[in-house]
């Protein structure tokens, strides 16, 4: 019995070093991405972040055709969104926001680029 409550122990500690941090604090290096949020698919849970743009009403062909940096960030529950120090959701995420984003490391070589957000820190 005591070998069981052992090895359940071990498991549960792995699992849950797993758990991604709801903490605050950004990540200990540069963010992936710095831009605006262009579009929000509420129903796909992702942004489209956009960098070197004024405003997120400018036409798609404008920056599109110019190459700027894009990418499609899909938001998981595993996501830290952090906006000025609090903990929010997909929810709080506006179009037209200024974002840093950091990634799994992994992006989809399309254009837009495409990967999942670890952490978003809403700037303004």
């Amino acid at each position: 019995m005591k070998k069981i409550l052992i090895v359940l122990s071990l498991v549960m500690v792995f699992a849950l070093s797993g758990c991604v941090s709801t903490s605050n604090k950004l990540p200990d290096r540069d963010p992936d991405a710095v831009g605006l949020i262009y579009d929000i698919d509420t129903e796909g849970r992702r942004i489209l972040v956009v960098s070197d743009i004024e405003s997120a009403d400018i036409a798609y062909d404008e920056w599109f055709q110019t190459g700027k940096y894009a990418a499609y960030f899909k938001i998981t529950e595993k996501t830290v969104i952090n906006d000025n120090g609090a903990i929010t959701d997909f929810s709080s995420l506006r179009k037209g926001q200024k974002v840093e984003i950091w990634h799994t490391g992994i992006l989809a070589e399309s254009y837009p680029m495409q990967g999942e957000a670890v952490y978003v820190n809403i700037i303004d």
